[in-house]
């Protein structure tokens, strides 16, 4: 859902007619997984988000209308089935099962009070869970780290658990041409970006494509007391100066920050090292640090250098093999 609360927010607060669309079930190889949602208009010609790569999103739409209609959830099953010409299938040979139903102001006894608090979490990136189910939503607002999207049978028929958990976040320690290619694509992924650089010529917003969600004129050691790096954190030096980077990495690694890179050669790497042993890191912590930042893809420009330091992240995201 975070995905796409920037551009569907505005659908909530105006209160329009649509129908959410939902991934229940998804059996690998399927190119969305469990919680992926797609968010369709009454009109029928606007649309937000995916269930799919493309291929049965247009059945999803139609069924959405007959769900704003008479107000009922359905279900639909694509995937491997008895080889009939009707059947829907992905290409890609998985096999999802996609819940509609109207969005939760349309269904009977919707309380304003609950709109305003899923906007709340939501804008704030507050983890919960959203629950849904044939009499109405509500929200819970508690622990919800170690819960995850599902679909459960109860008393209430087949009710949908969808965490809400907190945008991912990526920190760029210094705001250089790289940092420039390195937001961009960070906020196409729908990544949270914090710039921090001490140098006041170099961070500014007005020098990014697109404006980082927040930029701080401070020294890192002073930035991130305002922030608590979590495990869905990502923090990036790439300012090739020990003073700021290594000041970085330092607060990084003694946080649960889940990916951290540095950026430099192979032997600035190993200077780097050194530097923070003598500021009291251990050794088994420093192998945290991806040094020289980025997957090795023959990158030159700091385009194609944010294109592979983006692409370690994803492959660390993904439990891969980092090289």
């Amino acid at each position: 859902m975070q995905d796409i609360w920037p551009q569907l927010r505005d659908w909530f607060v105006k209160r329009e007619r649509f129908a959410l669309a939902t991934v229940v079930k998804a059996s690998k190889p399927s190119p969305r997984g469990v919680g992926s949602v797609l968010a369709i208009h009454e009109d029928g010609r606007r649309f937000i988000g995916s269930v799919s790569a493309g291929c049965v999103e247009h059945e999803v739409i139609e069924t959405s209308k007959l769900c704003l209609a008479d107000g009922t959830t359905r279900w639909m099953s694509f995937g491997p089935g008895e080889g009939f010409p009707w059947e829907i299938e992905l290409s890609c040979g998985g096999k999802i099962e996609v819940r509609i139903e109207p969005a939760p102001h349309l269904k009977p006894h919707c309380e304003e009070a609950f709109l305003d608090r899923l906007i709340d979490a939501l804008d704030a990136n507050n983890p919960c869970i959203w629950i849904s189910s044939e009499k109405g939503d509500t929200l819970d607002l508690g622990d919800a780290e170690e819960q995850e999207t599902c679909e459960r049978e109860d008393s209430n028929g087949r009710t949908l658990y969808r965490k809400l958990g907190t945008r991912k976040r990526l920190f760029v320690i210094g705001a250089s041409h790289i940092a420039l290619h390195l937001a961009a694509t960070a906020k196409m992924l729908q990544y949270e970006v914090v710039v921090i650089d001490p140098r006041e010529s170099y961070a500014r917003s007005d020098r990014f494509q697109f404006a980082p969600d927040a930029v701080h004129v401070q020294w890192p050691e002073k930035a991130l007391q305002g922030y608590s790096l979590e495990r869905d954190d990502a923090l990036v030096a790439i300012t090739h100066d020990p003073k700021i980077d290594d000041q970085a990495l330092a607060v990084a690694l003694k946080s649960n920050c889940g990916y951290i890179g540095a950026l430099g050669s192979a032997r600035s790497h190993r200077a780097r090292m050194g530097r923070l042993v003598k500021l009291g890191i251990e050794e088994e912590t420093l192998q945290r640090i991806h040094g020289p930042v980025g997957i090795d893809i023959g990158s030159r420009t700091p385009g194609e250098i944010a294109i592979s330091i983006v692409a370690q992240l994803i492959q660390f995201r993904s439990g891969r093999t980092v090289g």
